[in-house]
């Protein structure tokens, strides 16, 4: 076998060995990076506190990269927006709430809470 061989081979087993090991930790739930690295949720005052600082070129570093983005879509089909979902993130008295933040045109629009799903 040539050595060129030999080196993409050892690449390729590289790239698909991180591929498959890299992604065990997956999406945890609550603001799991930036300010609140510890996974927990925060409390709706520090949330709203957090929020009234951040602008959308900080969102990611503030609140951690989200448990899911959902894309928001026109009539005609084409993409708008996307909704940053954070699961059980914000503790209220009861229980833990999500958190969705709008993005419409690049800009953060609004942030909602509602019951964890």
């Amino acid at each position: 076998m040539n050595q060129k061989f030999i080196k993409s081979a050892t690449l390729v087993s590289l790239v698909v060995s991180a591929l498959v090991f890299g992604s065990f930790k997956a999406n945890a739930t609550g603001f799991h990076e930036g300010n609140n690295n510890n996974g927990i949720a925060v409390s709706s005052g520090k949330f709203y506190q957090l929020l009234a600082k951040t602008n959308i070129d900080h969102l990611g570093y503030n609140f951690g990269a989200p448990d899911e983005i959902q894309a928001l879509k026109d009539t005609t089909g084409a993409k708008v927006g996307y909704v940053w979902i954070y699961r059980n993130a914000v503790q209220n008295e009861k229980s833990n709430q999500d958190a969705h933040f709008v993005i419409i045109d690049g800009k953060l629009q609004y942030a909602t809470l509602s019951d964890a799903s």
